[in-house]
């Protein structure tokens, strides 16, 4: 997990300096339950694997037992790539246009659209990540597989469905650009 982080310091760093914007590393934690943020609260949220802070830089990464074994490697690895990018958009003030205003029914058709388009593209920077750090020991496909078979997601209201997610995901690896992932100006289908 730490190589993984310090791996996307090296890889987001990279990209930061080439376009001459100001970056930091994020801060991370690891951890096997949930604990307390001093700006976030209490994090991750019940049911949820990872959370970023953005008002710490920090990204925290949920992982029981069960996930330190060599058979989680790219579900580990996708889920920090996934909080990391969530980093990035901290850096570019992209997480700033998560606000939403107005009545409580179009806030929350609102609120939910703008979520997935936050989260579709952390996923599509985790592809992109991904690609950068060609890892010989996990193919593509056990990435892939990690989309399959989930049919009660209670996540894909504010993040997008299986198969969106792994779209993103998929194009951001294809690409290898940041460029890729812009799911702002993408149509509300291509973030279901």
């Amino acid at each position: 997990m730490t190589s993984i982080s310090t791996c996307l310091d090296r890889i987001w760093g990279g990209v930061f300096k080439e376009t001459r914007m100001h970056f930091g590393p994020a801060k991370r934690k690891y951890i096997q339950h949930r604990v307390h943020d001093p700006i976030c609260g209490n994090v991750p949220s019940k049911g949820d694997t990872g959370y970023y802070c953005g008002g710490t830089a920090t990204y925290y990464v949920l992982i029981p037992e069960d996930m330190l074994r060599p058979s989680a490697a790219a579900f580990v690895a996708k889920l920090i790539s996934h909080e990391y990018g969530h980093h990035v958009q901290h850096w570019t003030h992209i997480l700033d246009y998560e606000a939403v205003e107005g009545d409580a029914t179009t806030r929350r058709a609102t609120a939910d659209l703008l979520s997935r388009r936050l989260e579709l593209q952390a996923e599509c920077f985790a592809g992109v990540a991904l690609k950068a750090m060609r890892s010989e020991d996990l193919a593509w496909r056990q990435f892939r597989d990690l989309y399959v078979g989930i049919t009660d997601d209670p996540w894909a209201h504010d993040h997008g469905r299986q198969s969106t997610r792994l779209k993103w995901l998929e194009k951001g690896h294809r690409s290898g650009r940041a460029g890729a992932c812009d799911t702002w100006s993408a149509s509300k289908r291509e973030v279901t």
